[in-house]
């Protein structure tokens, strides 16, 4: 960063994308969760979550085009990336914390349990060497998890996953060319 003023706008734009970013995974979340109720909800949540990188790229490119004037280095890009996802992901684990505390109450853990009832299941764990008291032994480990403890494995893997995913978004988004107009 050249100057303090350019980071503290780098990190303001970064914030409000991360907050759109943020929404599209809590949208895409509770169609995951609807998805036990109308199987095409699933397919909805995975639609939802893909858009949203491609919403945080798009939203790169805006703040590139039309704030930095078409120049952004691969550093700056990544920096801003990387900031919209971390935010996206912190704004995603307090909505899974609220959702795992206050209103889930044992659902999720039930249609899974449910699910490994099936033969479909069982013959699915059979294909793949497991035994059903392995998997009884890992849905008890789940269901032990404090809602706190959800919220943090997946704001983990949020931020790794979104670091990631900044790197090529970085990569393609860099210019050293000012816009025309």
């Amino acid at each position: 960063m050249a100057t303090r003023e350019e980071y503290e706008q780098l990190k303001a734009f970064a914030r409000i994308d991360g907050a759109i970013v943020g929404g599209l995974w809590i949208l895409s979340f509770a169609f995951f969760i609807g998805e036990f109720y109308n199987p095409l909800f699933g397919f909805v949540s995975l639609i939802v979550g893909t858009a949203s990188i491609v919403v945080a790229t798009l939203r790169l490119r805006k703040f590139r085009d039309n704030v930095l004037d078409g120049i952004i280095s691969f550093r700056r890009a990544l920096l801003y990336s990387m900031l919209t996802y971390f935010y996206a992901a912190l704004l995603m684990a307090a909505a899974q914390f609220v959702y795992f505390q206050f209103i889930d109450q044992g659902f999720l853990m039930s249609q899974y349990a449910t699910m490994t009832e099936t033969p479909e299941f069982k013959t699915m764990l059979t294909a793949y060497g497991m035994k059903p008291e392995d998997m009884k032994v890992a849905m008890e480990n789940i269901a032990a998890l404090r809602p706190i403890d959800i919220a943090l494995q997946f704001l983990t893997m949020n931020i790794i996953l979104g670091f990631m995913v900044s790197l090529p978004i970085a990569a393609m988004l860099k210019s050293s060319y000012k816009r025309r107009f």
